[in-house]
């Protein structure tokens, strides 16, 4: 009784499901190397799936370490050769790596870059130049307006106070005293 009690504790044994959710969203990371990879995924494994036997645990390694490379090219090469162990999908997928990053050394992938960076600006830049010239022709019209005699500011009506009819101010900075008559009007 006190042992299972312990096990149920400190045990590993009610986690197996929380292990077998993190290998399967499990994806090689950034700056981790191929190797460093490998033996989490083997380590997550054989945690996820402890009473598995070891033929089991083997392509399990081999399928969740190729379902979470970082780069798809070498998935793809290193799940063609079906490996059966992760050992040799390791060995492949470092030799592999390692081929590509020597053709990268030797080939002109920055002027390949450069243009199609070239080409996107090019891109961009027509439609904001376009953008930019019609704002500019919407600017010189209104301005233009702005400018002319036939404004709305000089379109306006002149201002006539309610009270005495007459124009340029108001009711409330009428001259004239109220009378009664306007006066009843204003409550």
């Amino acid at each position: 009784m006190l042992t299972s009690a312990l096990e149920r504790r400190y045990g590993d044994a009610h986690l197996q499901h929380v292990y077998q959710a993190q290998l399967r969203s499990r994806r090689q990371r950034f700056e981790e190397t191929l190797q460093q990879y490998e033996a989490d995924i083997s380590r997550m494994v054989n945690l996820a799936y402890p009473t598995a036997p070891a033929e089991v645990i083997e392509q399990l390694s081999v399928s969740s370490f190729i379902e979470g490379l970082r780069d798809p090219e070498i998935g793809q090469l290193v799940r063609l050769a079906r490996h059966k162990t992760i050992s040799e999908a390791l060995a492949q997928a470092l030799e592999i790596e390692a081929a590509k990053q020597e053709s990268r050394g030797t080939s002109k992938i920055r002027q390949v870059k450069t243009y199609q960076y070239q080409d996107r600006e090019r891109k961009v830049q027509r439609p904001c130049k376009n953008l930019v010239d019609s704002i500019k022709d919407v600017l010189e019209k209104f301005t233009d307006g702005q400018n002319s005699e036939d404004s709305t500011t000089n379109r306006r009506r002149p201002i006539r106070c309610w009270t005495c009819g007459v124009e340029g101010h108001v009711r409330s900075r009428c001259p004239q005293p109220p009378t009664e008559q306007n006066q009843g009007n204003a409550n």
